[in-house]
């Protein structure tokens, strides 16, 4: 186990090798740093924001020598997650979807989308937002009651789509600050808008541009007219 020789982060030492071995096991964790080069920049220090946010309610962007942050960083895994050898649909993948772990939420999103949901988050951490996913993946029941609520316009969604064997594979993510949730504040704020810029920086299609069924909190990876051919790949 690589012990750190200073604190990596925000107001850290930042010594290259103690930020390569940080940048590394924050990838191990599907957490989106960039390259591993050694160099604590806005990006890193963003990812490591990400990572606190299931250890503590305000996180400092620093990774302590011995510190709890450490401790579960490099408590594992050791080796890059595969979202193909998660349990089938029925297993892991059953239960409340909106009730998931973040970690678990993104593991359910088709991994080019995800790597751009994990930017897009680590984007919206470094600007000092407390974003988080609501829903990646969800099942086509839970999107027929929110129709059935109006709360969409869609018997299937980007969010619906699976593997041909049932595993999750989602092309959508709902994303909120996690201290306003869809309440006015988010948008005095600036976070639905930041939301939208951080979406199509990184090449997604962002919910808030729909004139006729505006969907803020909504970011995707596909186009609307790409539906239909995801509904079919999802053998749905």
């Amino acid at each position: 186990m690589p012990e750190l020789k200073g604190s990596v982060g925000q107001g850290g030492r930042n010594i290259s090798t103690d930020v390569s071995t940080v940048q590394t096991f924050l990838k191990q964790r599907l957490i989106d740093v960039g390259r591993v080069d050694g160099i604590c920049g806005i990006k890193t220090i963003a990812a490591i924001k990400l990572f606190q946010k299931s250890l503590m309610s305000v996180p400092d962007g620093r990774v302590d020598p011995g510190g709890p942050t450490w401790r579960s960083l490099s408590a594992g895994p050791q080796q890059p997650l595969q979202p193909a050898a998660q349990p089938r649909t029925g297993g892991d993948w059953s239960g409340d979807s909106a009730r998931w772990t973040q970690e678990k939420k993104l593991l359910s999103l088709e991994p080019n989308f995800r790597s751009k949901v994990q930017t897009v988050l680590s984007t919206l951490i470094g600007q000092g937002f407390h974003s988080q996913i609501v829903f990646g993946w969800r099942s086509v029941a839970v999107q027929q009651q929110l129709f059935n609520e109006g709360k969409t316009k869609v018997h299937f969604s980007f969010h619906n789509a699976q593997r041909p064997d049932g595993t999750p594979n989602a092309y959508a993510a709902d994303i909120i600050d996690e201290r306003w949730g869809w309440e006015t504040a988010a948008e005095t704020n600036g976070f639905w808008i930041a939301l939208g810029s951080a979406a199509k920086v990184a090449g997604l299609v962002w919910g808030g541009d729909w004139k006729s069924f505006p969907d803020v909190a909504h970011i995707q990876g596909r186009q609307n007219s790409e539906l239909a051919a995801v509904k079919r790949e999802s053998g749905l």
